[in-house]
């Protein structure tokens, strides 16, 4: 005989997969649920509690439960386009905010601002971060309004080793060199490629070259799509450890690395890496929140120069981001989406079989990033197809070693005529 638990479990799943309930519907309360099944309510409490578990509901503090999927996106392909996965994030994510402000008048026009961030957030990302062997306490965890406004504070305020110059990769992140050159900080630069990062160079700047901390995007970075090495990630936390040098380790692209292919975050044992987490790569660019994990000592700096910016970072925008987190769909889309790269890698792994010359390249979500040859110039040849030569990518003029193409261009067409040259 079926048990009043499990005809729950099976009655809901079962309108759920016929396409009764849909996305985002709420399922009937507890006290509904408990009279319908004659049950107790700690029974339907157990049956949805399991149903959390398996990823077919979600539950809103104070509202209830609600459906994840229903049955149309059930169905929907793995195989994906990038428009479809944005189509669908952009859905999923509506339904959070939407939700959010829900029965939420009191809530909204009585809250305090909190400059850390709003805590069910911090809540959330501290459980999304731990994934990913990235673990803080949440009075370490801040809220920003994008990484951007997180790089420009750090820029600004003293940090303990009372250093002044910043440190930069080179090709880097192109708002990093907009940054230090439009404010006029002092800076020094060190040259990272498919051969890796000198850490005997490294070593050198951060002994001799008053370096207040070393701006690095260790995983999958911008615009190489590069990641370090497990040792080297080590030699440079253990580098900032002894010559009392932070680094700001922008992990933009952290969701797509692999299990083994841990953040410079991992290995710091003395408090000098920063952690800095944007979501706009894997749920949408308009969305500009970010996180960072700060060391307790910059912390009070850190929100004192933030309440100069803004009074309060966009509450409605915080708790969706909390709601999306903790019902399962943000992991949900982000499976998709390593579909979507995977099927993308696959496909210029292809277009490059053809082309053995080319020996250093990487392909991410943002497109290909090739190293010519060095016997390869290319001068002022003009393409049908504008090529990014990563000008803007670097602080000083630089050969055009790189080329980034992205997805949607004919990689095959721009290679060959390179390639005739």
């Amino acid at each position: 005989m079926t048990s009043k638990y499990q005809e729950i479990i099976t009655t809901i799943i079962d309108q759920i997969e016929n396409g009764k309930l849909q996305k985002g519907e709420r399922i009937p309360s507890i006290r509904r649920l408990s009279q319908k099944f004659h049950c107790s309510k700690d029974t339907v409490q157990r049956a949805l509690l399991e149903l959390k578990f398996k990823n077919y509901i979600y539950a809103v503090e104070k509202s209830g439960y609600f459906v994840l999927e229903g049955k149309s996106q059930k169905e929907t392909p793995l195989n994906l386009s990038l428009s479809d996965y944005n189509n669908m994030a952009y859905e999923d994510f509506t339904t959070c905010l939407t939700e959010t402000l829900v029965n939420r008048e009191n809530y909204l026009f009585n809250y305090y601002y909190q400059q850390e961030g709003l805590q069910e957030l911090i809540d959330s990302l501290q459980n999304y971060l731990e994934k990913s062997a990235i673990y803080a306490k949440k009075e370490d965890i801040l809220v920003t309004s994008g990484t951007q406004q997180a790089l420009y504070i750090l820029s600004q305020v003293p940090f303990p080793n009372h250093k002044k110059t910043i440190l930069l990769e080179q090709p880097t992140y192109h708002r990093m060199n907009d940054l230090v050159a439009s404010l006029k900080l002092p800076y020094q630069t060190i040259e990272r490629d498919f051969e890796g990062i000198d850490l005997a160079r490294l070593e050198e700047l951060f002994k001799t070259g008053d370096i207040k901390f070393f701006y690095s995007i260790s995983r999958f970075s911008n615009p190489l799509g590069l990641s370090y090495s497990t040792s080297e990630k080590q030699k440079i936390v253990k580098l900032a450890e002894c010559y009392d040098v932070y680094i700001i380790e922008d992990d933009y692209m952290g969701d797509f690395a692999k299990s083994t292919d841990l953040p410079l975050h991992y290995y710091d044992t003395s408090g000098h890496v920063i952690y800095l987490k944007s979501f706009s790569m894997t749920i949408f660019p308009a969305l500009r929140l970010g996180t960072i994990i700060l060391p307790p000592v910059l912390t009070k700096a850190f929100l004192d120069h933030k309440k100069m910016i803004d009074y309060d970072t966009n509450l409605i925008m915080q708790k969706a981001l909390s709601l999306y987190l903790d019902s399962g769909l943000f992991e949900k889309n982000l499976n998709y989406l390593k579909q979507v790269f995977q099927k993308q890698s696959q496909k210029i792994d292809t277009v490059l079989a053809d082309f053995p010359r080319i020996q250093h390249f990487s392909s991410s979500l943002q497109g290909l990033v090739v190293e010519l040859p060095e016997d390869q110039h290319l001068g002022d040849l003009k393409f049908t197809d504008k090529i990014n030569y990563l000008e803007d990518n670097y602080l000083s003029l630089t050969e055009k070693r790189f080329i980034k193409l992205s997805n949607n261009q004919d990689v095959f067409s721009i290679l060959t005529m390179i390639s005739e040259r």
